[in-house]
């Protein structure tokens, strides 16, 4: 399986995606933020850099899936979510942390942060692993 999450906070998707390997112990994180030698993403200054680094990072996600391990990706920038989706010809279920409006159209699943604490997102996506 691969799971994309994004929106948020750096932090907030951290905390969710320790508590996920916390408990499962085959799954892999692809932190895209790390790709960025600074600390924010400007969605503007976003360009061919970017793309072929998330490429790269992808195939080598794809070697660890072929270990037989699952991949949990946290993706800083929405502009970055096709070229991921691209990458992998199966299925990604994606999963965003912002307001319904920010994500519908993108994303296979929303959760508002406003509502949903993170005990609640980890739960959810427990779900969705379990399925």
């Amino acid at each position: 399986m691969i799971l994309l999450l994004s929106g948020a906070s750096e932090t907030a998707r951290a905390l969710v995606v320790d508590k996920i390997l916390d408990t499962h112990k085959d799954w892999r994180h692809l932190a895209l933020e790390d790709l960025r030698e600074e600390d924010t993403w400007n969605e503007e200054e976003i360009g061919m850099e970017e793309v072929f680094g998330v490429m790269i990072a992808c195939d080598c996600a794809k070697d660890v899936q072929q270990e037989g391990c699952h991949i949990i990706i946290t993706c800083p920038s929405v502009h970055l979510i096709e070229t991921v989706r691209d990458t992998f010809p199966e299925k990604i279920v994606t999963v965003h942390m912002g307001e319904e409006k920010e994500g519908e159209e993108t994303f296979s699943h929303v959760l508002n942060p406003k509502t949903h604490s993170l005990n609640d997102t980890c739960n959810f996506l427990e779900e969705l692993i379990a399925r």
